[in-house]
């Protein structure tokens, strides 16, 4: 079905009436992928692979949130949806901030960061006012506008720019990252366009196949990115 959803699925359990269990059972995914590669990150003591640690980490909580909100949405309502919008703009700070930090020039490495905290920050205080100043009852495409834009800035500068540059001057490993930004553009088309290929294999679990599909290949670059960024402090 393009254009428009199908009804969402319901699921009676244990006396509740819970909504998507398809989108939930991606999320766990989505999480459980997270949290292995955020441990993986962790055995590696340096600023690199700690904010790569961060990334996986609230990248995996956000979506064990969304998916919660979808099952729970009868009973939280659009609260349910608000802390994995926020949460998704902080993942990607903490990606951005991985990548900036092997940039040599010190002085360009601090501003690059401090534009980062204000993309941050505006992206939350954005949707706060998108919040409180906006009915997202109707359409929640809305509600998603500004994390979407926010990510989207923040990943085309950290994967795209910084992952060229990085497989140029320090390991062709960098590649991955940016092949895994061309893979997540697909993205905005399928969700503009209301792309459902089944009422159990949606637009939102289209998405979450190419997430997937990024979370490995973000994987697969820092595996193969060469030893001595491992050995950096």
């Amino acid at each position: 079905m393009i254009g428009q959803d199908f009804e969402k699925i319901q699921w009676h359990f244990a006396g509740l009436e819970l909504l998507e269990p398809n989108a939930m059972l991606g999320d766990i995914v989505l999480f459980a992928v997270a949290m292995y590669m955020a441990a993986f990150c962790s055995k590696i003591k340096n600023n690199f692979f700690g904010n790569w640690r961060n990334f996986y980490f609230i990248f995996g909580w956000s979506f064990l949130f969304g998916g919660f909100g979808h099952l729970f949405y009868n009973y939280l309502g659009l609260w349910g949806k608000y802390p994995s919008w926020i949460l998704g703009m902080l993942a990607t700070y903490f990606l951005t901030r991985a990548m900036i930090d092997l940039w040599e020039n010190e002085s360009k490495k601090k501003l690059f960061a401090l534009l980062s905290k204000w993309l941050l920050a505006i992206g939350i205080l954005s949707e706060i006012v998108v919040f409180i100043g906006i009915d997202l009852s109707e359409d929640q495409s809305k509600g998603l506008f500004v994390p979407t834009l926010i990510s989207g800035i923040g990943l085309i500068f950290a994967l795209v720019y910084l992952g060229v540059t990085y497989q140029r001057k320090i390991d062709s490993g960098f590649k991955f990252f940016w092949i895994a930004a061309l893979t997540l553009l697909p993205n905005a088309f399928i969700q503009s366009q209301k792309i459902n290929l089944a009422p159990w294999f949606d637009r939102n679990d289209f998405s979450h196949v190419l997430l997937l599909i990024s979370l490995l290949l973000y994987f697969k670059g820092l595996r193969s990115v060469r030893q001595p960024i491992y050995s950096q402090k």
